[in-house]
């Protein structure tokens, strides 16, 4: 919407002076500018200025973003309903007064609950068929929402962030030919055809985040863009599965694929074709309880081995690999199919082995582990985050048969989440007779300020990093460093 500009002699004595005189304003700035100074604002601010004068009255309808969030805390609980029904309210007026064919990114974030055919309203005029980018996260949905036909055909849209806990439905006519991100969070697949219709109609997808998506209504698809470089999935066992349910199979085709992260039970399988481009990757995967038969030995046994397949098949398909981070059940699991170990593939390129989860250290005697440095004979750096241990009688495990790169490259080794337990201290000794080029080991300790054993810990840290000075190393450049960090 234009504006009728103001006269030099309106404009006088307003704005500030230069040095040649000429007085500058913001009134002055060209439309454009404007728009797109205020579309930098939180929305209600951008609207607020209407009140500045007539000029400004309309200019805010001509925002290319807007950010609809309802304001509470805890999506877990119902919003106050005064202030849910003022909220339902201004996005509507909203919707009404603004100027919509502008826009190009829209944020929303709200409960459904009774409202949808309201918010399938708000879908169906904020996204206009030129839109770049939309994200939008929806609570407590009643009854499926319905999206614009446009927005599946939109050839502007570069990133759509969509959460919500029920059915995506989907129309059979999908092409998004710009769509570079893709992050879909907790959504519902509503069957096998729509779902390859939606992954097949983004031929220049970048980036793709499945988050504790559901596909129990669907029985197999695949993933393949030739620009596809980072794919991470959230895979969860589903809470209302009746134990029916197969596992799903998902084919991802990365040609172009440089980064794949999993973390999951593995409740569906998945399989990497042409991944010879994959150099960082992050398989955090753990053992899904059962909470029917957590206390049979038999069935936890089971589960460990079917894991242990599961993660000896995606190394297989991950030979290229730079950087790797692996869970403790990760080798566990691994270490289970002692039969299978034999054929673990080489990691030439591997030069950043991390151990990470939730809780729980690793155990330095686990053969997966030994297996993992064995065939990665360039490894430069491994990290324990949560710690390692060793029992005493397990001091074999690398002693015996030290892997080549303990000899060659590994220059760091760091361990976080250090107590000083005895075990933990043994794994310390060992590791330090088995790296003879080893340049630095950083060991950190944790404490909370709030419970008062900072301090204390702080003088037991010492009289430990004392104690690991004087363990002997092959290594003898090697610089330890224990490092105290107090937390709150």
């Amino acid at each position: 919407m234009g504006r009728k500009r103001k006269s030099k002699k309106q404009r006088k004595g307003e704005g500030n002076s230069t040095e040649s005189g000429t007085v500058m304003n913001i009134c002055d700035l060209p439309d454009p500018i404007l728009y797109h100074i205020l579309s930098s604002l939180p929305t209600k601010d951008a609207i607020r200025t209407s009140v500045l004068s007539k000029m400004w009255e309309h200019l805010w309808k001509n925002i290319s973003k807007i950010e609809l969030r309802e304001n509470y805390h805890n999506y877990l609980e119902q919003p106050e309903p005064v202030k849910r029904q003022k909220f339902m309210d201004f996005a509507t007026k909203l919707l009404r007064d603004c100027d919509c064919s502008n826009l190009k990114k829209f944020d929303l974030i709200c409960s459904v609950d009774e409202n949808a055919s309201q918010v399938n309203q708000w879908l169906c005029g904020f996204i206009n068929p030129e839109i770049e980018e939309i994200s939008l996260r929806f609570e407590d949905i009643w009854e499926p929402l319905v999206f614009p036909d446009h927005l599946f055909t939109c050839a502007t849209l570069t990133q759509f962030d969509l959460r919500m806990k029920h059915i995506f439905k989907l129309p059979s006519s999908i092409h998004f030919q710009s769509l570079r991100m893709l992050r879909l969070v907790s959504v519902i697949f509503p069957d096998s055809s729509s779902t390859q219709n939606l992954f097949s109609g983004c031929p220049a997808l970048e980036e793709l985040a499945l988050i504790y998506c559901n596909l129990k209504n669907v029985k197999a698809f695949f993933i393949s863009s030739p620009l596809l470089q980072t794919i991470d999935i959230v895979d969860k066992e589903d809470e209302e599965d009746d134990g029916l349910n197969v596992s799903k199979k998902v084919v991802i085709f990365g040609t172009n694929l440089t980064s794949f992260n999993y973390s999951g039970d593995f409740p569906n399988e998945y399989s990497l074709c042409d991944s010879a481009s994959v150099i960082n990757a992050s398989i955090m995967v753990q053992v899904p309880p059962s909470p029917n038969c957590w206390d049979d030995e038999c069935m936890i046994y089971s589960r460990l081995l079917d894991l242990g397949r599961f993660v000896f098949k995606l190394l297989r398909e991950l030979p290229n690999l730079e950087w790797l981070t692996i869970s403790d059940d990760f080798v566990l699991a691994l270490s289970r199919t002692r039969l299978l170990l034999k054929y673990l593939p080489f990691f030439p390129n591997l030069v950043e082995l991390n151990f990470s989860s939730i809780d729980e250290s690793i155990d330095l005697s686990y053969p997966g582990l030994s297996a993992m440095f064995h065939n990665s004979p360039n490894l430069e750096v491994i990290r324990f985050v949560k710690g390692v241990f060793l029992p005493k009688d397990d001091a074999t495990c690398i002693l015996d048969c030290i892997p080549m790169c303990f000899s060659t490259d590994l220059k760091l080794i760091e361990i976080s989440g250090f107590d000083g337990e005895e075990e933990e201290l043994f794994a310390i000794k060992v590791l330090l007779q088995a790296a003879s080029v080893l340049s630095k080991l950083i060991i950190r300790s944790y404490s909370f300020r709030y419970n008062g054993d900072d301090i204390d810990r702080g003088e037991r840290l010492d009289k430990l990093h004392h104690q690991i000075l004087r363990y002997p190393r092959r290594s003898m450049d090697c610089e330890i460093d224990v490092e105290h960090i107090v937390i709150g």
